[in-house]
């Protein structure tokens, strides 16, 4: 629950700052038909792909996106998971600026990376009134459709699969009030996502879901397995292509939680017994993020964590892609677990973890 908080904090400030220097630009969005049947793209969905989620990027100058990149290239990873934030594309209503995520999504593609955009952060102008703008859900799941749409029609052929929202079974990364998190209004979105960017993109892979690893707790937490649940009763299937997890514990290897209540591993199964349950037993579900922060453990244990994980989720027959949070540390040695996660050390320099990830790449 911690770290959904602080990449909450962290994703506001990424938009904050590059929408400060940001100009606006005006594109066009066309209407889509309600149904359009997914075709497979060129992005691997197999068990044993494994990319770099991170967030960071997206707040770089050039030079430290392009330096990144090549860390990660070093690494083997050939897909990356990054963040789109709508509020810092389109800050004013029907005025888009797409160059720091274009940078971005350039980098990538210069090597031959696949690529997943997490599509979040909710502008002032498109929330409720008096909602917190970036964490809250949009007050039009219909708006942040179109949206989709608009940023699935820019990035057709360079953008491989977009996610709708990040962990919104968290109040961090969903605050909306008092309720805490929303399945159905989630759902919503999803319903309203997804024929839109299948109109912009057919090929584009929707992934949805995108749960944290919590426990239900009062307003501010609702478990993953549960979220999925509601999702569905509240009419989402047929709304995506797969669902996405993050399966995160700092005090557990992923393969040691078989058999333990609310356990990652145990979460995985059970998303996947609902969706079974639902009719989508033959969709995958993604790990869109994993990883172990230096703050908790020495940077041995972290790659074993990490070796542990990837082996462990490669097994599971209904595992898709997983994506290692994040490539590099924003402050080696501090004891914030979102500063010290990284598999390269604040100066560059890889820790073991790199060589982890790399071996199973």
């Amino acid at each position: 629950m911690e770290r959904t908080l602080r990449n909450a904090l962290k994703i506001a400030a990424a938009v904050f700052t590059v929408a400060a220097v940001s100009a606006a630009a005006t594109e066009t969005l066309a209407n889509s038909p309600a149904t359009i049947p997914f075709i497979p793209t060129g992005i691997s969905q197999s068990a044993s792909s494994v990319g770099f989620a991170d967030s960071d990027v997206y707040g770089m100058n050039a030079d430290d996106i392009n330096h990144t990149f090549d860390l990660m290239s070093a690494t083997g990873v050939r897909t990356v998971r990054i963040i789109i934030p709508w509020a810092g594309i389109e800050g004013t209503q029907g005025s888009f600026n797409w160059g720091q995520v274009d940078t971005v999504v350039g980098a990538a593609n210069a090597r031959h990376m696949s690529v997943v955009g997490a599509i979040v952060a909710t502008p002032a102008w498109a929330v409720a009134p008096g909602a917190i703008p970036i964490s809250s859900p949009p007050a039009s799941a219909a708006v942040y459709g179109d949206f989709a749409g608009a940023v699935a029609a820019h990035y057709r052929g360079r953008v491989d699969a977009y996610e709708i929202w990040n962990e919104p079974n968290a109040v961090m990364s969903w605050t909306s009030g008092p309720q805490g998190p929303e399945p159905a209004v989630y759902a919503d979105m999803l319903k309203a996502s997804y024929p839109k960017i299948k109109a912009a993109d057919r090929g584009a892979v929707v992934i949805g879901g995108v749960v944290g690893a919590v426990v239900s707790f009062g307003s501010l937490t609702l478990d993953p397995v549960t979220f999925i649940q509601r999702m569905y009763a509240a009419g989402a299937a047929g709304s995506f292509d797969a669902l996405s997890f993050h399966p995160y514990h700092y005090n557990l290897k992923f393969s040691a939680g078989a058999g333990v209540p609310n356990s990652p591993l145990s979460q995985t199964d059970g998303i996947h017994a609902a969706m079974a349950a639902n009719g989508d037993g033959g969709k995958k579900i993604w790990a869109t993020e994993y990883g172990e922060p230096n703050s908790a453990v020495d940077e041995a244990t972290q790659a074993d964590y990490i070796r542990d994980f990837l082996a462990k989720w490669r097994t599971l027959p209904y595992a898709g892609p997983s994506y290692i949070y994040t490539t590099r540390d924003r402050v080696t040695g501090s004891s914030n677990p979102e500063e010290s996660i990284g598999v390269y050390r604040s100066d560059w320099t890889p820790k073991p973890a790199q060589a982890a990830v790399k071996a199973m790449a």
